[in-house]
């Protein structure tokens, strides 16, 4: 790696491993005739940090790449900053990559590209991809609607032969990869903000992603245990100098509905009562819903504890935690802001707006938002928390009581009419019935992912209408679940003249009407009120507060700062629940692409910064929907303590396990220790190890209804007692143990390995259906020379482990047999190297 960085990243390096268009000429051309300067600096006694700046002396332009090479690991990373630091706008600047180069495999050896699935809070959250790279392949992997990890991990492993090179893209926006294979040798790299295209004014800036490159030798495996090594090194949050332990955590959460139902009085209470039964939780976790607010937990940005529920804030419930060795953990999502709180009313200039482009109809007879109907004006498509508006297209949302959303047209002229389209879910949860109704009859009906029906309803009908009369195309909620129910409709009536009608690109004309009508088994035409409400832009919806705006930023660092420290919280748990790529584009010139969304980053990490600086020792934890922002810039500074939304689900978790730890040493997630539990409940719930397993993970959060004195509380204390005598093992070397999958008839297994300490654990399952008993783990990581020992910590029908000690040898050649008698059972196993430390 010393050699490759002294090609790439030096002032006199031909292959500069990043590129830019500045005036519609390729930076190769450019950098190597601007004037350059150098300096270094030794960070300690591993890092050596090097600055080289190019400045171009005609426009101002100055490029500036700060790069770290590492003396403990084959690794280098590095940062771009490009300057206007002249007194005119530069020209433009676009399609800037952090990452611009080629790497070469030795002949034999095909490359093949190991990645993994994001956190679209779905079973296969974090599951493992393998992408074979061979001559003329490409493959483009990136982020989606501005959440880094909504969809892809942004990490990738390269690998080839008995070696590869891990490629990591650390941006908490919308970044874009693609790997390109040429038909010999190479395959080019290439990375950055998936869109850029600006000019930049006098004393402005931007940078690029943060680039990582580390090189191994060995399988694909050794590669992953080398970044999880320089992870801890280097890629995390270190509180009092040391990583973040593993901790136990408890919430009310699923009892209050987050924190509406909570109260100084219950908080306290629950905190007793997890000492009362002897469940010593690390952190006391209190979700959202604990401000102001008149519509439930989503409608934030009025950040004051609700003086009604709290009168004394938190400061009395930090004090008592903090009186019995429990620390405290709120939750704040300051970046989106919901109409009619003190942000959205005092400080309109603050918001960026996802919506600018959107009219939305609605009714004010309705206590609340849906049913709807949307029209996107814009000529670009606009995506939110997964919902895509096709430009120029419109699309319905049902109401939550069952009212049908309804886009009426009114017959101009007497004749037969062709009605050919389609309704569409524009968001991929989407579970509807559709309509299309004359006065007397229903001419269509159809489902959207109901019934055993696809995402797709395509309808082609004649009906003979009268001047005057209507036709309505319906929306339902399918299910009786109208949550994600945005569903598009498009297509033509075309009458006997010929004349074509369209529902978007007639939005707004004589003709058309918008409304809903009311519930019921079937739609009924006769009962539709027209909407009479009609927002444009952001109205009545939540928007972005604009990290990039300097004066928002220090009002909201100042504003949070001083919730921390007068109500004594020790931990700060950001959510974004908002996909901010439409508000970052929309505010955009045709001239300014990608220069919102690059000015908020720096932003959102300037904050974190800020109040890291305040307070060293505070943890942050990261959430956005789940895991979707887990990138490296935001885990430096964060750890992810609920990983996903998808929860508590078995092998959903075990399989995340399997999948994330190949990345992130540190991740958390929630246990209920009952296999498939809802997301909100309260009562006696049974304690059935498999499940408790199924979710352990470095953090854990306890979501049991603690209130109840007739859960297992006995069965509860050794599991989680359990859990803490082996939770250490989780920042060890990680060792998937049998192939990844879903399957509930297969085995799954992996193992965290400490070759110091010559300890490590094992966790396997055995699924409710499968019909093997046995299982033989093949470990790895071990001293082939050594001798082991090993202990069952929780398998209550596991068969007994021979006494004798097991050679290191025997147990990566032969394997370990572990044999589960009964199906939906855990295996937990501990070992240790004799004569080596505990």
């Amino acid at each position: 790696m010393q050699k490759w960085v002294l090609q790439h990243l030096s002032p006199q390096a031909k292959d500069i491993p990043y590129s830019f268009v500045y005036g519609g000429r390729q930076s190769a051309d450019l950098l190597s005739r601007w004037k350059w300067s150098q300096t270094a600096k030794r960070l300690d006694g591993n890092r050596i940090q090097n600055t080289v700046t190019r400045a171009d002396p005609e426009s101002g332009l100055q490029v500036k790449c700060v790069s770290i090479a590492y003396r403990d690991y084959p690794a280098v990373e590095w940062t771009v900053t490009i300057s206007n630091v002249g007194t005119l706008d530069t020209p433009i600047v676009e399609n800037l990559r952090a990452i611009d180069t080629d790497i070469q495999r030795q002949a034999g050896a095909e490359f093949l590209l190991h990645h993994n699935v994001g956190s679209p809070a779905s079973r296969s959250d974090y599951g493992p991809l393998e992408t074979s790279l061979g001559p003329g392949a490409t493959k483009r992997i990136s982020a989606a609607g501005g959440r880094p990890t909504n969809s892809d991990m942004s990490y990738f492993n390269l690998a080839w032969g008995n070696q590869g090179t891990i490629v990591v893209v650390g941006w908490p926006g919308q970044w874009e990869a693609e790997f390109k294979r040429d038909a010999d040798r190479d395959l080019h790299v290439d990375a950055g903000q998936e869109l850029t295209h600006f000019k930049l004014h006098p004393g402005e800036e931007v940078r690029t992603p943060l680039m990582v490159l580390l090189d191994y030798k060995g399988d694909w495996i050794d590669g992953q245990n080398q970044w999880r090594r320089w992870m801890m090194s280097y890629g995390m949050p270190r509180p009092f100098g040391k990583l973040p332990k593993p901790s136990f955590m408890a919430s009310s959460s699923r009892a209050y509905g987050e924190m509406i139902g909570a109260n100084e009085a219950n908080q306290i209470m629950h905190i007793d009562r997890y000492l009362e039964e002897g469940l010593k939780i690390d952190y006391w976790w209190m979700d959202a819903g604990w401000y102001v607010q008149q519509r439930g937990w989503p409608q934030v940005g009025t950040w004051e504890v609700d003086p009604k529920r709290f009168p004394n804030g938190f400061k009395p419930i930090s004090d008592h935690a903090h009186k019995n060795g429990v620390k405290t953990l709120v939750w704040f999502e300051p970046e989106r802001v919901a109409p009619g709180t003190w942000l959205a009313e005092n400080h309109p200039e603050w918001m960026v707006d996802p919506f600018a482009k959107l009219i939305t109809k609605r009714s004010s007879a309705l206590n609340s938002n849906e049913p709807l109907v949307v029209f996107n004006t814009g000529a670009d498509k606009v995506e939110w928390n997964g919902i895509a508006w096709e430009a120029k297209g419109i699309s319905l949302h049902p109401g939550p009581k069952g009212e049908y959303s309804v886009i009426r047209w009114t017959c101009p002229k007497a004749g037969n009419y062709a009605v050919n389209g389609e309704f569409k879910a524009i968001d991929g949860q989407a579970t509807t019935d559709v309509h299309i109704l004359t006065a007397k009859n229903s001419a269509f009906d159809g489902f959207i992912n109901v019934n055993g029906k696809g995402s797709h309803a395509p309808f082609s009908i004649h009906v003979q209408l009268a001047a005057g009369d209507y036709l309505d195309f319906a929306l339902g909620y399918g299910n009786a679940s109208y949550a994600y129910d945005s569903t598009g409709l498009s297509g033509e009536i075309i009458g006997d003249d010929g004349v074509p009608h369209d529902p978007a690109r007639e939005f707004g004309s004589t003709g058309w009407t918008y409304g809903w009508l009311s519930p019921g088994a079937k739609p009924n035409p006769a009962t539709f009120r027209a909407y009479d409400v009609t927002e444009h832009g952001g109205e009545g919806h939540d928007r972005l507060l604009n990290l990039g705006n300097v004066e928002a930023r220090t009002w909201l660092t100042n504003h949070i700062d001083k919730l921390l420290t007068d109500n004594g919280i020790d931990l700060y748990r950001q959510d974004f629940n908002i996909d901010p790529l439409s508000a970052w584009q929309g505010a955009d010139a045709p001239d300014r692409e990608g220069i919102t969304e690059n000015k908020y980053i720096v932003g959102y990490l300037a904050y974190w910064d800020e109040l890291r600086r305040r307070h060293p020792n505070m943890v942050i934890d990261s959430c956005a929907s789940g895991g979707r922002r887990n990138d490296l810039e935001t885990m430096r500074r964060a750890v992810p303590l609920w990983r996903s939304d998808y929860a508590y689900e078995s092998i959903g978790h075990q399989c995340m396990t399997y999948g994330i730890s190949m990345w992130l040493p540190f991740h958390g997630t929630g246990t209920v220790a009952t296999t498939d539990a809802p997301y909100y409940g309260r009562g006696v719930t049974p304690v059935q190890p498999y499940a408790f397993w199924s979710n352990a993970a470095p953090s854990l959060g306890s979501g049991i209804d603690i209130r109840e004195k007739n859960i297992d509380y006995a069965a509860l204390r050794r599991l989680f007692g359990d859990w803490r005598e082996v939770s250490s093992n989780y920042y060890g070397d990680y060792y998937p143990l049998t192939p990844y999958s879903q399957d509930d008839a297969k085995w799954i297994a992996w193992q965290f390995n400490n070759p110091k300490q010559g300890s490590g654990l094992i966790q396997a399952f055995r699924r409710q259906k499968s019909g093997d008993a046995t299982m033989t783990l093949k470990l790895r990581g071990l001293d082939p020379k050594a001798s082991y020992t090993l202990k069952l910590v929780d398998a209550p029908d596991c068969k007994p482990l021979a006494a004798h000690p097991w050679t290191g040898i025997q147990l990566m050649s032969d394997g370990l047999p572990v044999t589960l008698n009964s199906r939906s059972e855990a295996a937990i196993l501990t070992y240790r190297r004799l004569g080596g430390r505990n």
